[in-house]
């Protein structure tokens, strides 16, 4: 998971894309496997179908104060979203999807290159990694998983799948080309979380995941010669949750089975906004599809 920040301002944002509505599966429980594997077809499924989709992504940012109260004003910033994912690069089972951003409004209008703010993960995160990617048969290697019971998630029955990382956390710190005081950092391993996955149709309902421990990381010279007192930073909680809900199209008809919100806490000892709280919306779902014909030249 990664992020962007100003020094004095941490912010984050999240995104994601879901998975495909299907006919009704046998109530039985199925084993771990089994429910790994069926859900992995559903999540390649949509990857295949999604890539016709775009959808507006609204996202706002609001720091918190010390009792997690709203601090100030929030910060939105709307995006124009869609789903990147190659199945025949490399292998035949790609290893991840991506998600595309395109952000077109911040606070109402078209995003200025010298905003003091603009550094927000929308802003200058154009792709990140689609988390439903884990589901993939050549990625769920990388994870720990486990049934832990039922549960109803949406009015649907629901079978509960908790997941955590294999790898340790490991953490990328850079300044933003052109931002002395932007700092992005990507975090790599040492997450956790729970899958909601439909009972019947093996679709993915929810999907949760934090940080598993807190995570140290040291800001580049450049950043730190501003603020030495700063310059370590501890990411405390890095927590997201993202619901899905059915989205129905015509022409030809379809039902897909979407994200619709987002939301994320994040909670960095050392920044100047140590406490930030991001709410995404998912809206205006469309599909591109273009479809043609041959038009006989007119009779003389």
């Amino acid at each position: 998971m990664s992020g962007r920040a100003f020094l004095p301002a941490l912010a984050a944002g999240v995104a994601g894309l879901g998975v495909v509505l299907t006919a009704a599966q046998p109530a039985s429980t199925p084993d771990l496997t089994e429910t790994l594997q069926r859900a992995g077809d559903r999540v390649q499924y949509y990857f295949a179908r999604a890539q016709s989709l775009v959808c507006t992504e609204t996202v706002a940012l609001q720091p918190l104060s010390l009792g997690f109260s709203p601090n100030g004003r929030p910060r939105t910033v709307e995006s124009e979203l869609r789903l990147s994912w190659d199945p025949e690069a490399e292998t035949d089972t790609p290893l991840e999807a991506s998600t595309v951003r395109h952000v077109v409004k911040v606070n109402g209008h078209p995003p200025r290159d010298d905003d003091f703010n603009s550094c927000t993960t929308p802003e200058q995160q154009a792709t990140e990694t689609q988390p439903l990617s884990m589901l993939l048969p050549q990625r769920r290697d990388e994870y720990e998983f486990r049934l832990s019971g039922r549960a109803r998630e949406d009015g649907r029955a629901a079978l509960l799948v908790d997941y955590r990382m294999k790898a340790r956390p490991t953490v990328e710190v850079a300044l933003v080309d052109g931002k002395d005081d932007c700092i992005s950092y990507d975090i790599q391993g040492g997450m956790r979380g729970r899958l909601w996955i439909d009972a019947e149709s093996y679709e993915v309902l929810r999907l949760d995941r934090g940080l598993a421990g807190q995570v140290d990381f040291r800001l580049p010279w450049r950043a730190a010669r501003h603020a030495p007192e700063r310059a370590l930073w501890t990411v405390e909680r890095l927590d997201t949750s993202i619901r899905f809900k059915a989205v129905r199209f015509s022409d030809p008809d379809e039902t897909l089975i979407l994200p619709v919100s987002s939301l994320g806490l994040q909670v960095t000892r050392g920044a100047g906004t140590p406490r930030l709280r991001t709410t995404t919306h998912y809206t205006d779902y469309r599909r591109f599809l273009t479809a043609g014909r041959v038009v006989p030249p007119a009779s003389e």
